[in-house]
């Protein structure tokens, strides 16, 4: 990957993000040194990973490598044979070694999850013998070789007490004297080269025998050790040389435990900075709420709602504005224009870090719905590259940029450049701009550029395989949106820039006077064509809510309609139970009575008569409760032919209505339906039930009064309703508000004994268009009326 691109497109940052997410120095230098590949294998493999690892985390699992350490240098120093290793550097290889088995552990527990990062398992080795050995030997917090790590360590320890003991008893008997004596500067007794001695004063030297080991700094005290005590710190000197051997022992024993297994360990501590480095990626994947992109290598690139992670990272994404860009599809070649300041450069650079990220293995601040094509070579030419040093202009610089990009550039090259025709003559540099893009564009090369020259954007317009594209301006408020607009080039509104930075009128009414009057016409026509484009962008973007908002509301009622169905068959299931228990309870009344009328003697042919009867009786309730049954509907077949003003049966709305034309060339019909027209499918219509009118005469409902220009009443009155009326009153009359984009509405249901009220209420916190609801305050007729906010 070429480093000019990685340097101006400042992959650094990304890198020190994710650098600043590890945790474990073999993790960091992983990230340190990570750089894009083109390799698909490689890249699809790391995304994976990344993915599962972040699914992990959003379900608010993680893996923590608290307390490994980077011990490589001790499994060389173990591995050469002979070694000792310090205390402390065990403990060290301890702990990793438990870090290990804990990460193995995780794996393990989440293989299903995350069947790649599972692989690394195979390198864990929990050496669990070998910390065990370890840390029953050294103190983890002091480093000290503990008494039981070996028996004779324990004896020469108990030997050193008792030693230590005697002498200082010695010492203290010999203190007592000498200070009653006056020979001694204080009651104290001090260790000078590892002998226990007393602080003599000088003028005294001569009243206490014994070996001077050393003197104040004054002079006036002298360190003797009394001869008396030469003999005890004899021994105490060597139980602790005996001890420091012990010791060396101990450690040089485990530090060829250590050497038996540093193979293993090695493998180990790769995979944990394996881990710490994906790790890191899911937790920047997190942090910039970054997923997984598609990918392709046809040079297909599909941005949907791209954030510089950059600027992610430092004002959060809510405040950066999200890029939408297609390059490849319409064309190879996108020349972007607009305003200064508009956001092209950013633009450009969105786009390039995100391909070098993705193509890095990491998750991109975008859509979900995004597609980035791999490529093999990403060049970029962005920013000022004068060079003083080696004699170069701006314009100079960019060219010898150029000229690196055009000995390389092929369709598998994704090229960005800034700001092109710049720096030298307009017209000249238009002309050099134009030949470069076409170079660029013949060779297939996928391009994203920057201009501010007309006659650019003019010849983009006119030659094939190339698209315009502007940043959008604010004509009102005199500033840029910083939102890209495809297929249409930008004006650069450079005059209009200038007066919003306050400069003086008579320097841009001149500068208007100066400018081309073919100029000033272009640009006001691309600024006309820019703001209607972001006026219909706002009209498209409310209607994909009022869409949302109409799918919400009928899978609402589709739900609440299913739960009145399934309400119904419980309640005729019940119904038919109990029939059937009456039933059978008659039969065994019935099985009694002939047991009496035969114990009675009762004539055959009585009995007879009487089973004869209780079965037709029970024939006719069977039948009977077999025709209260529900029964499926019959939709009946749909209209073969189509005649204007026929009556129809509309089955995705159950309504009857009259046909306003025949099929088009879709296959949609226009119907009049309640008083408006729909459009439906031909084979939504079916002939009308033949008692639908006797049906619809006899149903309960509820009318909403439009006239005949379509005007919606915003106030329904349910005095005299009962209550379920009242609740289908109150649903229909949302709906039709919903229908009609009503904000506000009335619902009159008077004050009485508030059951009404309550009901009105209940239904209303049901509804999911509504968003608030409130009593009528003085003057809007106080608790008997509701006023209702919808969305």
């Amino acid at each position: 990957m070429d480093n000019h691109a990685l340097d101006v497109l400042e992959y650094d940052k990304v890198v020190h993000m994710l650098v600043e997410r590890t945790s474990f120095p073999l993790g960091e230098e992983r990230a340190a040194g990570l750089s894009p590949t083109h390799d698909m294998g490689v890249i699809e493999e790391e995304l994976a990973r990344v993915t599962e690892l972040r699914d992990l985390l959003d379900d608010g699992v993680s893996l923590s490598l608290d307390g490994a350490r980077d011990v490589r240098e001790a499994l060389r120093r173990a591995g050469t044979g002979g070694a000792s290793l310090s205390a402390e550097t065990l403990v060290d290889v301890a702990q990793t070694v438990g870090v290990v088995e804990r990460a193995a552990g995780f794996l393990s527990a989440h293989a299903e999850r995350c069947p790649r990062l599972s692989r690394l398992s195979g390198d864990l080795t929990a050496c669990r013998e070998l910390s065990r050995s370890i840390l029953s030997a050294i103190d983890l917090e002091t480093f000290e070789v503990r008494d039981r790590a070996s028996k004779e360590l324990g004896r020469i320890r108990r030997s050193i007490a008792r030693a230590r003991s005697r002498l200082d008893e010695k010492l203290q008997s010999i203190l007592r004297a000498e200070t009653a004596a006056g020979t001694v500067q204080e009651s104290e007794i001090h260790i000078r080269n590892g002998r226990h001695v007393l602080p003599v004063r000088k003028e005294s030297r001569g009243k206490v025998k014994g070996l001077v080991h050393d003197q104040s700094g004054s002079g006036a005290t002298l360190f003797v050790e009394p001869l008396a005590a030469v003999e005890l710190n004899n021994e105490l000197s060597r139980l602790e040389a005996a001890e420091r051997e012990e010791i060396e022992r101990i450690l040089r024993e485990l530090t060829g435990l250590v050497s038996e297994r540093v193979p293993e360990l090695e493998l180990s501590l790769a995979a944990l900075g394996e881990l710490d480095f994906e790790r890191a990626k899911a937790t920047l994947s997190r942090d910039l709420s970054a997923v997984r992109p598609d990918l392709n290598v046809e040079g297909r690139l599909s941005l949907r709602g791209g954030r510089h992670p950059v600027l992610v990272a430092s004002r959060g994404g809510g405040s950066v504005v999200p890029l939408s860009v297609e390059i490849g599809t319409g064309g190879t070649t996108l020349v972007v224009s607009g305003p200064n300041a508009g956001g092209k450069t950013v633009a450009l650079k969105t786009v390039g870090l995100l391909t070098l990220m993705a193509q890095s293995g990491m998750h991109i601040p975008a859509d979900p719905d995004t597609e980035l094509s791999v490529f093999e070579n990403v060049f970029a030419d962005i920013g000022d590259e004068q060079s003083i040093e080696h004699d170069l202009s701006t314009f100079s610089s960019h060219l010898s940029v150029i000229r690196e990009i055009l000995s390389a550039a092929d369709e598998r090259t994704l090229v960005l450049i800034d700001e092109m025709g710049a720096g030298t003559d307009p017209d000249e540099g238009a002309s050099l701009a134009i030949a470069i893009l076409e170079s660029l564009c013949d060779r297939r090369a996928v391009t994203m550029a920057t201009t501010h020259l007309g006659a650019i954007k003019s010849h983009v317009h006119d030659r094939e395989g190339m698209v315009n594209g502007s940043m959008a301006f604010d004509p009102e408020t005199l500033e840029p949106t910083f939102r890209f607009v495809p297929d249409v080039p930008g004006a650069s509104h450079a005059l209009s820039i200038a007066e919003s930075m306050g400069l003086p009128d008579a320097v841009l009414d001149r500068a208007r006077e100066l400018r081309d009057s073919d100029s000033a016409v272009i640009d006001g026509l691309l600024a006309d064509l820019s703001e209607r484009e972001s006026k219909l962008a706002d009209t498209l973007g409310d209607a994909e809510t009022h869409e949302e908002r109409a799918r919400l509301l009928a899978l609402d009622y589709e739900e609440r309609l299913r739960g009145v169905r399934d309400e119904r068959r419980l309640m005729r299931g019940r119904a038919l139970a109990e029939a059937r228990e009456i039933l059978e309870h008659a039969q065994s009344l019935v099985e009694e009575t002939v047991k009496e009328l035969r114990e009675r003697d009762a004539a055959r042919s009585a009995i007879k008569d009487a089973r004869s009867k209780l079965a037709r009786e029970r024939a006719d309730v069977v039948r009977e409760l077999s025709e209260q049954e529900p029964k499926p509907l019959d939709e009946g077949e749909p209209l073969s032919q189509f005649v204007t003003g026929m009556r129809v049966r509309v089955l995705s709305l159950g309504r009857e209505g009259e046909l306003l034309s025949g099929p088009d060339g879709r296959g949609r019909v226009r119907v009049r339906a309640r008083g408006r027209t729909v459009e439906v499918d031909a084979g939504d219509l079916r002939s009308p039930a033949p008692d639908a009118k006797s049906r619809e005469s006899h149903a309960p409902r509820v009318t909403i009064n439009v006239t005949a220009n379509e005007s919606f009443s915003t106030e329904l009155h349910l005095r005299g309703m009962a209550a379920d009326e009242a609740g289908d009153a109150i649903e229909r009359f949302v709906s039709a508000a919903v229908v009609h984009g009503i904000s506000t509405l009335r619902i009159v249901h008077g004050k009485g004994t508030g059951a009404l009220r309550e009901r009105t209420h209940q239904v209303l916190r049901g509804l999911p268009s509504v968003k608030s609801f409130r009593l009528g305050r003085w003057g809007e007729g106080d608790t008997g009326v509701t006023v209702v906010e919808l969305l």
